[in-house]
Order: C-alpha cells, then sequence, then structure tokens
C-alpha cells in the first residue's frame, strides 16, 4: 500500500496544480483575450506555491527524503529548476501548436499537462526532494 501512496499523492498534488494552471490559464485566455503565451506564464506563477507546498509537505515529505524540514532553501530551488523545466516543455507546446498551428488551447494545454505529470515525478523524487547526500 506505502508503495503506491507517494504516486497517488503526487497525482492528487499535482491534479490541484493543474487545474489551478488549467483554470487560469483559460481565464485569462477567454474572458481577458490574453495571448495564450503570457497567460501560460502567468498561470505557472499562480500554480508554482500550489505545486511546491504540496508536494514538499505531502508527496516527498521531509521525513521520508531525508530534510530537516518540509521546505528548505535547497528543494525550493531544485523544485524551481524542475518545474521551469516542465514549464519550458508545456511552453513549447503552446507557442508552437496554439500560437502557430492554431490549435485549441484547451486540448493542447490538458495534453502537455499531461505529459510534463510524468517528467515531473520522476525529476522531483530522484533530484528535487532529496536530503543532504550522507
Amino acid at each position: 500500500m506505502k508503495r503506491f501512496l507517494e504516486p497517488a499523492t503526487f497525482a492528487a498534488v499535482g491534479l490541484a496544480a493543474s487545474a489551478v494552471h488549467y483554470v487560469a490559464c483559460i481565464l485569462l485566455i477567454e474572458q481577458f483575450a490574453i495571448r495564450p503565451w503570457i497567460a501560460n506564464i502567468a498561470a505557472f506563477v499562480v500554480s508554482f506555491p500550489v505545486s511546491y507546498i504540496g508536494h514538499s509537505f505531502l508527496t516527498f515529505s521531509a521525513r521520508r527524503y531525508g530534510r530537516e524540514t518540509a521546505t528548505t532553501g535547497r528543494s525550493l530551488r531544485r523544485f524551481l529548476v524542475t518545474a521551469m523545466t516542465g514549464f519550458a516543455v508545456n511552453q513549447a507546446s503552446i507557442v508552437l501548436f496554439v500560437e502557430a498551428l492554431g490549435l485549441p488551447p484547451r486540448i493542447v494545454l490538458a495534453i502537455s499537462t499531461i505529459v510534463v505529470a510524468g517528467l515531473l515525478y520522476l525529476i522531483g523524487k530522484i533530484w528535487a526532494f532529496r536530503g543532504q547526500e550522507s
């Protein structure tokens, strides 16, 4: 059971952060006529704290990952690099598929979010939330 707890928690936190990102992005595009690539940047900024705090306290807890506290400067820096990597893939998808090819933002954002989630889980587990090396 414990083996499935971490991926399930990652999925729950990720869904919450993704929902915040998705709703903010679509709202900015559809209600305020903001260009999709700009709306995506703003949505990332709004959803980042949800993701970091959720993963720090729930998914990759300090106790299991060898950190003294749930949030540390080290884990924040590493998670920011991780999140920016995911954001770069997401933003490239928006620019290419929405801006250049004219595909619907709702579909592109949904697919990109799913693809990036797997990448972020692996990087978070292996690197971002690890404690001090022995």
